[in-house]
């Protein structure tokens, strides 16, 4: 068996580095490759998609636009000739990115390619109506498997293509790498918020921040404007490692506890740093929205603290809880890192997706 994984890009960059990094982004590429299975990543740049922006590129993305966002800069890239042989060289596709998703699945509509293709789906559709989207995804997925990533997810689109097997694997932390550091214990002198999704709520958390509240670092690459003084804002984004993976790991393990402040949502937004600070044994503070992955195992004030999103008094409320209450702040740690060993790892998620892949009709 031969698999080849699409990727928007940082992932390659990772495995030429002699540096140690966590392996959940990859979405079982390396328990695979230990199997013997030959699999393969492929970035943009390997289909001769560019973020360059010129004359032709911006006429394209208007006539995306006026689809409905169907992604036809993909599909242009995809149907050339260079990349349909390449990708026949492969038993199955699998994807993470609602572009590759729905350029594929125009490619199998279309019959310019004819393969078995994974979708690992986050926020496919909107809560919000979006009829063009829905329709689009209609047409073009009904070839392709999707597998979503959180369970609420996973109801939500079954309600959409109720004909369609829709299959739900958990998401899954490097739990090797994100570890707790006892060396560090008593030590953090900062709360921690980072995320680049535009699910994430940076307003309501900046007007939620009391003068008598902890430091407050905030990383990410989105916009933010900021005058209060315990706030210290640093860029960062995962594709483009403007923070190294130790750099990110060194946060977590100096943070008291970790918030994640969300708007209303089904995807699973937050999900990876929420496992993520769990892991490293942090407590943490998210929103609860409708994208929350497992409403069984993620309990409130056993592994996590919930708020409503959009409200600072919730917010304020669950900061005063963790700062004060210290027992609750031991029970949220350590039933935080246990829950991803038992249920949220790499080894989890790889074990459930090469399980979909034996299910699945293979040249």
């Amino acid at each position: 068996m031969n698999i080849k994984y699409i990727f928007k890009s940082g992932r390659k960059l990772r495995l030429n580095s002699v540096d140690n990094y966590p392996k959940e982004f990859f979405y079982g590429y390396h328990e695979l490759l230990k199997k013997g299975i030959s699999v393969d990543i492929l970035e943009e740049d390997d289909l001769g998609i560019t973020n360059n922006i010129n004359l032709r590129k911006k006429c394209i993305n208007f006539l995306s636009k006026l689809a409905g966002n169907f992604p036809l800069m993909h599909f242009l890239n995809l149907i050339k000739k260079k990349n349909i042989r390449i990708l026949k060289e492969t038993n199955i596709i699998i994807v993470t990115t609602y572009s590759f998703g729905l350029a594929l699945g125009a490619l199998d509509v279309f019959g310019f390619l004819k393969k078995p293709t994974i979708f690992i789906v986050m926020g496919l559709i909107p809560i919000k109506k979006n009829y063009v989207k829905k329709f689009l995804c209609k047409i073009l997925l009904k070839n392709i498997e999707i597998i979503c990533i959180s369970k609420n997810e996973q109801y939500f689109l079954r309600k959409i293509f109720p004909k369609k097997n829709i299959s739900y694997i958990p998401f899954g932390v490097d739990k090797n790498f994100w570890k707790p550091n006892l060396i560090t214990k008593d030590k953090y002198n900062y709360v921690l918020a980072i995320g680049n999704d535009y699910a994430r709520d940076w307003k309501t958390l900046l007007e939620a921040w009391q003068s008598d509240f902890p430091d407050l670092r905030l990383i990410t690459g989105l916009p933010i404007k900021n005058t209060k003084n315990n706030i210290f804002l640093k860029r960062g984004c995962w594709g483009e490692q403007a923070l190294q993976d130790k750099e990110i790991l060194d946060l977590y393990l100096n943070a008291s506890f970790v918030i994640i402040p969300l708007k209303e949502t089904i995807q699973p937004s937050g999900q990876s740093c929420c496992l993520q600070a769990m892991a490293c044994g942090k407590p943490v503070i998210i929103s609860k929205t409708r994208g929350i992955w497992d409403d069984d195992l993620l309990k409130h004030n056993d592994n996590l603290l919930f708020v409503k999103p959009n409200s600072k008094k919730d917010l304020q409320q669950a900061i005063t809880n963790l700062i004060n209450d210290k027992k609750l702040y031991e029970k949220l740690s350590i039933n935080g890192r246990n829950l991803v060993e038992e249920h949220f790892n790499t080894e989890k998620m790889s074990y459930y997706l090469e399980q979909n892949i034996n299910s699945m009709n293979i040249d």
